[in-house]
């Protein structure tokens, strides 16, 4: 039987940080089952006569243990790489697409050349067509009733008068991601003009605004979501001197309103093939639905114990998010343990 291959769509190797990334965690829980390792940039993704190809490759990953906190100890150097080589990603068993935000024309034309992917043979997490479809930032607009007040905006006038509304408001970019660009504006600030300048590039440029919750003082919530159920959740606490979201710190509840959300967004992640989605909470308010690399799961599985990484690897190869290749060998030297909701 020919060993199963797995691919990792994802930024430059050299710019990912081995003891925190998510994306290293699944290499290592792919590596783990014995599967081969192969990794692309979405530059590298391509089609010839209607199939898709990529220029990968192979990686084999150093052993890595869990040090102090969230982070993980890794050797230097903590990979090896072998010869990039032709490879046909529906020739895999399942492809991880994980390059960071934004969905840049780059990132969309990979989404579009991995959709001639068959998701029945290859497991695809998440699915190239569900990343474009479901927005992190915007996919809430849909469920107003399960999110604070939001304005998405470009004008400039229109955005003061929600700070004016709010009093302090948060400001973020449509397209961006892990807390960058992300600002606090408060209607007392002499700088209020120009950073609302700043945030709607002159009025060329929307931007998302919601309130200021100040139970964020009680943590925000990352609920890990697995299939459309919630799987377990992290608290993060802002740092120190500024108001953005640190690493996590805690395990935190899921509640009956965190299984709310995920029930009233289940079918949507689900009908867009959103196998894995990480939802930041803040009290009784969904803030992000986070679907494109998906991170904190390497952090919580070093600060608890957990083994989310090996989980969802498990689950991809085990034919739980379709796309079981024919000839692949069985998979079950370790079953899914997904820790149930505290």
């Amino acid at each position: 039987m020919r060993p199963v291959d797995v691919l990792f769509v994802v930024d430059p190797l050299e710019r990912l940080d081995p003891a925190l990334d998510t994306s290293i965690g699944l290499m290592h829980a792919a590596q783990e089952r014995g599967a081969r390792v192969w990794v692309t940039g979405t530059r590298q993704i391509e089609a010839v006569d209607g199939a898709a190809q990529c220029l990968a490759t192979p990686v084999r990953l150093a052993p890595s243990v869990p040090a102090q906190g969230c982070r993980w100890t890794v050797p230097d150097p903590w990979f090896r790489a072998g010869e990039p080589v032709r490879l046909r990603p529906a020739d895999t068993a399942a492809v991880f697409l994980r390059a960071e935000p934004p969905l840049d024309a780059r990132f969309v034309t990979a989404t579009l050349l991995l959709d001639l992917v068959d998701p029945a043979r290859t497991a695809l997490v998440n699915s190239p067509a569900g990343l474009r479809a479901c927005s992190e930032h915007l996919l809430p607009l849909h469920f107003p009733d399960l999110g604070p007040p939001t304005l998405v905006s470009a004008d400039p006038a229109a955005v003061r008068a929600f700070v004016a509304e709010h009093r302090v408001a948060v400001a973020k970019p449509v397209d961006g991601f892990a807390g960058r660009g992300v600002l606090r504006l408060d209607r007392h600030d002499p700088n209020l003009a120009s950073i609302v300048e700043t945030v709607t590039g002159a009025g060329t440029r929307s931007t998302v605004l919601q309130p200021y919750l100040r139970e964020v003082s009680a943590g925000n919530k990352r609920v890990f979501v697995v299939a459309g159920e919630p799987v377990g959740a992290v608290a993060r606490f802002p740092l120190d001197g500024d108001f953005r979201i640190g690493e996590p710190a805690a395990e935190a509840p899921v509640t009956d309103r965190d299984r709310e959300i995920c029930a009233r967004l289940a079918p949507t992640l689900r009908r867009h093939g959103i196998h894995l989605a990480g939802l930041d909470v803040i009290g009784r308010h969904l803030i992000e639905v986070n679907v494109t690399s998906v991170g904190g799961l390497r952090k919580a599985d070093a600060l608890l114990g957990w083994t989310l990484c090996a989980d969802v690897v498990d689950l991809a190869l085990d034919g739980a998010f379709g796309g079981v290749l024919d000839g692949a060998p069985p998979v079950a030297a370790r079953r899914p343990r997904l820790r149930p909701p505290a």
